[in-house]
């Protein structure tokens, strides 16, 4: 493989203020050999104004007509990819000069590779770091043991063109729900070989009009039990839960998991107020908790829950401030 092409896809909604740093942040890569497939969807801000004024003849356009999502975008942009390679770069996000080049490099090394990812960088919407995800990935594990989490950056994977095609693109039962990279990564590993770089590549940004943030359906936060799920079924079975055949099963699970919600309603803001204080989201996490209070005012857990995470935010700060360098 002599300097492979590399497809680089990126969904945009919305992204005005990031947008053009996400998009040169490909633009100034020191691997050249790449094109970078863009599909707005349906931005009711700038973000495709913005778009119009990159002429580079690396970058084509692929916008929607109407509002398509992240994974239908991203399955649109999938088919569309020419290159030996395949990776993303999320509207709102940064990608280090030598990322898409030190990831190319491991192919080069490797003909039998299918699939590389790297560490991260969490960042808010002031390009602040707010932690380091230096996660090592044990494929091999990730491949057989279903209690294994592989934790990773979905936007850092790169994997060959041949490996997409046999896998398929992003199922559309995870739609607007998220986690479909990591069932898709599943499908992945399990077919082709995988190395994890320890180098920080990606800059992944959370700020507070990110879609994934405002989504309060439960389904966001049990998604990852039914991928577990499905995990376990192919490890232990060889079948693919998604396939069709088992969609009554499907079902059940999902009334199991959704039943706890239904009967606690606030419950679901309770759990995404606790992940937006760790984030330092703290206008998501007031709004989140006063959603909690007012759904179930009764309910104990809700004021125990708002203290609890707003005493470890502060023993955090403390902790920061007073910690020897």
């Amino acid at each position: 493989m002599q300097q492979p092409l590399v497809s680089i896809v990126m969904p945009a909604y919305n992204a005005e203020k990031y947008i053009a740093a996400s998009v040169q942040s490909i633009l100034t890569q020191t691997y050249e050999n790449f094109e970078l497939l863009i599909a707005d969807d349906c931005s009711t801000d700038l973000t495709k104004t913005i778009l119009s004024n990159f002429s580079d003849s690396r970058i084509s356009f692929h916008h929607n007509d109407n509002n398509q999502g992240y994974l239908k975008t991203c399955n649109k942009l999938f088919s569309l990819c020419k290159g030996d390679l395949v990776t993303f770069q999320d509207a709102d996000d940064i990608s280090v000069a030598d990322r898409i080049q030190k990831q190319v490099n491991e192919f080069l090394k490797d003909k039998e590779l299918g699939i590389c990812t790297s560490n991260s960088v969490m960042i808010d919407s002031n390009g602040k770091k707010i932690m380091s995800r230096k996660w090592a990935i044990d494929y091999e594990k990730f491949r057989t043991d279903a209690d294994y989490e592989a934790l990773l950056c979905g936007a850092t994977i790169m994997l060959k063109n041949d490996l997409l095609q046999e896998i398929g693109l992003y199922h559309e039962y995870f739609n607007r729900l998220g986690g479909e990279d990591y069932e898709w990564f599943f499908r992945a590993v399990c077919k082709g070989k995988g190395i994890h770089l320890n180098d920080e590549l990606y800059y992944y940004r959370i700020h507070n009009s990110a879609v994934k943030v405002n989504n309060t359906s439960p389904r966001t936060i049990y998604i990852h039990d039914i991928i577990k799920e499905i995990r376990a079924r192919n490890i232990l079975h060889n079948e693919y839960l998604l396939d069709g055949k088992h969609d009554a099963e499907l079902k059940a699970l999902e009334e199991k998991f959704e039943k706890e919600f239904r009967d606690e309603p606030s419950k679901v803001f309770r759990i995404k107020a606790n992940g937006a204080i760790a984030l330092k989201q703290y206008g998501n996490f007031i709004k989140l908790t006063w959603r909690a209070l007012k759904s179930e005012p009764f309910n104990s857990k809700n004021y125990t829950a708002t203290f609890t995470s707003i005493y470890n935010r502060f023993k955090g700060i403390i902790y920061n401030l007073i910690k020897p360098d």
